[in-house]
């Protein structure tokens, strides 16, 4: 029971004073994508998104998020990673507001690097056809990138995630096809 009320006066702190797991020596980054807002005469207007990355989600962060759903259960889990803000995404001009992402990670991979941005679901999307489905309460980006900083990715509007034992945030299931990111960089 100390460890429970312990973690949730941690959280409770972070939410009055800022995130206590903020990654010392990680850069800001932005990105910059297009994306295809949907089907008919407007999916020829493509839209611009800046993707602001303040920092990344740690391992100890992660960690730290499952044992707050074993010990105090789902709502304490989504309200601790909702009291966390790892950056935002805003679409320039236009229709759309501004999404707080709650989870960012980079993952290198062969050829490049993969990074994951985790926000809540909401009613964000350029068509009308979104309606919130408790079983996605997220919405997960997917930027595949090169050595360059360049490449593509992936929006699903609503999604549901996995926090592994060894500290990486994983898509678990989606509940709408994703939507396709091009001219994927990093902005200098």
């Amino acid at each position: 029971m100390k460890k429970i009320m312990m973690l949730l006066v941690l959280f409770s702190f972070s939410l009055l004073y800022g995130n206590p797991f903020s990654s010392d020596g990680v850069p800001q980054e932005e990105f910059q994508a297009r994306l295809l807002p949907g089907s008919g005469p407007a999916a020829q207007q493509a839209r611009k998104l800046i993707i602001e990355v303040e920092s990344y989600t740690t391992v100890e962060e992660v960690k730290q998020l499952i044992q707050i759903f074993h010990d105090s259960g789902y709502d304490q889990f989504r309200g601790a990673l909702k009291g966390t803000q790892k950056g935002t995404v805003r679409p320039v001009g236009g229709r759309g507001v501004k999404i707080n992402l709650n989870a960012a990670q980079s993952k290198p991979t062969d050829d490049g690097r993969t990074v994951i941005l985790v926000g809540d679901s909401q009613t964000w999307s350029l068509d009308t056809s979104y309606r919130y489905d408790s079983r996605f309460p997220f919405l997960l980006i997917e930027l595949e990138l090169n050595q360059k900083g360049r490449g593509s990715g992936k929006i699903y509007v609503q999604a549901d995630i996995t926090l592994t034992s060894d500290g990486n945030i994983e898509l678990s299931s989606y509940g709408s096809p994703p939507k396709q990111l091009f001219g994927v960089a990093v902005r200098d």
